[in-house]
């Protein structure tokens, strides 16, 4: 009997812990989904100020330490890109990304994809064209703001 009582309650452990991790990966996938979408939410607000110039907007989507890998594989900072948003040697008039991949690590996210830039100036010279983006996200107390990114366009074969 008390055999059968100890299984029983050996039974009933497993099944509860078994439950638990269940719906703790279906709190993740649910999180992990809503940080996806607050996450495109953001990209989105960050091409809208980059093709309107706002660099009030660009100021809090931009983490303090923010830096840019251009094109050209330059290092940008913050205090630089605002610059040349300001002067008008870097400006959109399009910005249409595709996400491929979303990775979110507690407070950080990468999130990888292409995205196609219309009417475009980096440096001063027409850049239009498809490219391929990393953006590395962070969660602050401010909301989630661009760390660091990079693109490198995407050549026609």
């Amino acid at each position: 009997m008390k055999r059968l009582l100890f299984v029983a309650i050996i039974s009933i452990a497993f099944s509860t812990l078994a439950m638990s991790q269940e719906g703790s990966k279906q709190t993740d996938k649910k999180s992990s989904s809503g940080t996806a979408q607050v996450l495109e939410n953001r990209f989105r607000e960050y091409a809208d100020a980059l093709t309107k110039k706002d660099t009030q907007a660009l100021d809090k989507i931009w983490a303090p330490d923010y830096t840019f890998i251009n094109p050209q594989g330059e290092l940008v900072t913050k205090v630089q890109r605002m610059e040349n948003i300001k002067s008008g040697a870097t400006e959109f008039q399009a910005i249409r990304p595709q996400r491929e991949q979303l990775k979110v690590h507690g407070n950080i996210a990468v999130d990888i994809g292409r995205v196609t830039l219309e009417s475009t100036k980096y440096g001063g010279k027409e850049s239009s064209g498809e490219y391929r983006y990393m953006n590395v996200w962070t969660k602050t107390s401010a909301g989630w703001q661009l760390q660091a990114n990079q693109i490198t366009r995407i050549e026609k074969k």
